[in-house]
């Protein structure tokens, strides 16, 4: 599980200006597999954060985010998984059509290939999941998106 401390710089509409606190590997006992750069920037760099009910929450409070792994992991099929079936699909279909056709059928598997995985990244962009918001030194669960409570 992915955290981070942060403190809240300001509020405009329902966006969140967070100045993140700490390292970004605080924590990591074993390694983090990639999960500190999440969060990415400290000291002065900011972090924007979009939350339903962004006014409850004063400039000058302290916040814990979170990003469940199990989250992370569906991130990661969205981003990779499905521009790796991109690529299979589309070179799989290249190569059928050039044996279809009769010849050609390494330039039409390289054409589909680079179609299919353009087409797919496309299609896939990837998000990273919203973090969850804890009040800092508990283990209430504020989701970022909607319902969130000081």
């Amino acid at each position: 599980m992915a955290e981070r401390d942060a403190e809240v710089l300001g509020v405009r509409g329902k966006r969140l200006s967070l100045r993140l606190l700490g390292s970004a590997c605080d924590g990591c006992a074993g390694g983090c597999g990639g999960r500190c750069s999440l969060f990415a920037g400290a000291g002065d760099h900011g972090f924007e954060l979009d939350v339903e009910d962004a006014g409850d929450f004063p400039p000058g409070r302290r916040l814990r985010l979170r990003i469940d792994d199990q989250a992370l992991r569906r991130a990661a099929w969205r981003g990779y998984g499905r521009v790796l079936l991109g690529l299979l699909a589309g070179a799989l279909l290249g190569h059928a059509v050039g044996l279809a056709v009769g010849g050609y059928a390494n330039v039409l598997t390289l054409a589909g290939l680079l179609t299919g995985t353009l087409l797919a990244a496309r299609v896939s962009k990837p998000h990273l999941p919203e973090p969850e918001i804890l009040a800092a030194g508990t283990e209430i669960h504020l989701p970022a998106q909607g319902k969130t409570r000081p």
